[in-house]
């Protein structure tokens, strides 16, 4: 272990600290996230948030098991992009060369 200083702001230490949260131990835990290959970090907004805490508290769920369902959303995700880059292609020819 190497010891550091790090300064956080003043709503930071109070979360931290009403959680009775190990500072430390949470920002190894960050720091080893941020760092990670295989882990992937995101923000979302808070009814998501809320969602998914209900979700996962109610039913569980392992890493593995939710990654099939990421999949799926990013597959989704890429077909929707799809036909935006198509509209797109589509709006840069002339009418009467498009396919």
């Amino acid at each position: 272990m190497k010891r550091i200083n790090v300064t956080v702001r003043a709503d930071q230490y109070e979360k931290i600290s009403s959680k009775g949260l190990n500072a430390s131990g949470l920002i190894r835990g960050l720091l080893d996230d941020h760092f990670s290959e295989t882990k992937i970090v995101f923000s979302v907004s808070e009814d998501v948030r809320r969602m998914y805490d209900q979700v996962i508290s109610n039913f569980g769920g392992e890493d593995e098991e939710i990654e099939a369902f990421l999949v799926s959303a990013m597959d989704s995700y890429l077909e929707f992009k799809s036909g935006q880059i198509a509209n797109l292609r589509q709006s840069f020819k002339p009418a009467e060369f498009a396919k």
